[in-house]
């Protein structure tokens, strides 16, 4: 997984590196995504084309992380992809935000800046986001109890 993952973020950073380029030096960070209710978390180093992600329990050791993020796992996605509202998720308490609120700050205006679609963040052509937007809906609604798998 973290080399998909790794591959997809060294992917969009060859696509748009001005993206990157607004990172200054918070490219050098060390950002911990916690999705709630899943085994995982995820550490990334959004350096350009020599960034990386790295798959990590949710629970171990933080040293060197310059901070963490934490919420729903579609919210989170909804952010990365700009489909999301991160003011709003911050203010509302859908997310939590720790450490180095600047390195967050930076990321957000970066990602909100590069207009990532879903499709972008998986490397698969734009086509691909109109399908991957509905299912991310209905996963959404599912787990909202609204549809039943």
């Amino acid at each position: 997984m973290e080399v998909l993952l790794t591959a997809s973020l060294r992917s969009v950073a060859r696509r748009q590196p001005d993206a990157f380029d607004r990172l200054g030096p918070v490219r050098q960070a060390t950002i911990r995504i916690v999705p709630d209710h899943l085994p995982v978390a995820f550490e990334m180093r959004p350096n350009g084309a020599a960034g990386s992600i790295r798959v990590v329990r949710p629970e171990s050791d933080a040293a060197g992380t310059s901070a963490r993020i934490s919420g729903p796992l579609l919210t989170l996605l909804a952010l990365f992809d700009g489909r999301g509202d991160a003011d709003g998720a911050f203010f509302q308490r859908r997310i939590d935000v720790d450490g180095d609120t600047a390195a967050i700050l930076a990321l957000h205006n970066a990602l909100e800046a590069s207009e990532l679609t879903m499709a972008d963040i998986l490397s698969l052509p734009r086509g691909f986001d109109p399908a991957l937007q509905t299912a991310l809906a209905v996963v959404g609604r599912w787990r909202q109890g609204e549809v039943r798998p």
